[in-house]
């Protein structure tokens, strides 16, 4: 198998057969675990390793990995809840025909129903499906974020805390990310707890969307600012330590 080979005809395959971001990081990442053992015909991966790699729940891992299994870009064999699922690769250059069968359809799509890379434009329009949410600005899991802004990747119990927000509280992605970086920025270090404070304050203050995050933290702001020109012995409260990390950080 030819690694560099398979990424650029897996690329070449979206372009007819598109699918959500999410899907398409889980076959990547798949891709890279089989070129590291070895290019075996099956090979085992747990659940929470790849949950944790892609940044979601099991339910969603569950979902996308079906979506490649229908796609025919996968099979897997569970082997129960105690043990590692099996995968395997279904390889577009396994051999030369199935190579140019991909290269025909793509070549095929580009000059009937595509158009000049119509395709495209409406992959990333403002006016995309919802399967195809994140294209248009560049979309960047929380996950990694986390390793962006901390230098490392949560464990899969911290990505599914995460998770959980987005999956069952209907909380935009984004929004977590926001909160990641906000406690970066307010905490010395590394403080997980102080990413959930914000969170649930986020919650609690009815935040689903990345502009409701942003007003309030504004509101935060203003708060903070008004307090700390207040005698510290005329205080009547004190901002929570989340408070005053989202008040730190305001985005312009």
């Amino acid at each position: 198998m030819d690694y560099i080979a398979e990424l650029n005809a897996f690329t070449d395959w979206l372009e007819i057969n598109p699918l959500e971001p999410t899907t398409q990081t889980l076959w990547f990442h798949l891709m890279a675990i089989a070129n590291k053992s070895g290019c075996p015909e099956w090979f085992t991966v747990a659940n929470p390793l790849l949950q944790a790699k892609v940044g979601v729940t099991e339910n969603t891992l569950n979902k996308h990995r079906n979506y490649l299994v229908q796609k025919g870009r996968i099979e897997y064999r569970s082997q129960g809840k105690q043990k590692a699922g099996k995968y395997k690769i279904i390889y577009f250059t396994s051999n030369n025909e199935v190579k140019q069968e991909v290269k025909h359809e793509v070549k095929r799509g580009v000059k009937g129903e595509v158009k000049g890379s119509v395709l495209f434009k409406d992959f990333n329009s403002s006016s995309a499906s919802s399967t195809c949410e994140g294209v248009e600005t560049g979309y960047e899991s929380f996950y990694s974020a986390y390793n962006r802004v901390f230098g490392f990747d949560c464990n899969p119990f911290q990505a599914q805390q995460l998770a959980d927000y987005i999956e069952q509280d209907g909380i935009e992605e984004a929004v977590v990310i926001r909160a990641i970086e906000r406690a970066a920025t307010a905490s010395t270090g590394h403080n997980f707890k102080l990413i959930l404070k914000i969170m649930d304050d986020y919650y609690k203050s009815g935040v689903r969307t990345l502009e409701q995050a942003k007003a309030i933290d504004a509101q935060y702001d203003a708060r903070r600012m008004v307090k700390s020109s207040v005698p510290v012995g005329s205080r009547k409260s004190k901002l929570s330590f989340a408070e005053m990390a989202r008040g730190m950080n305001d985005e312009a």
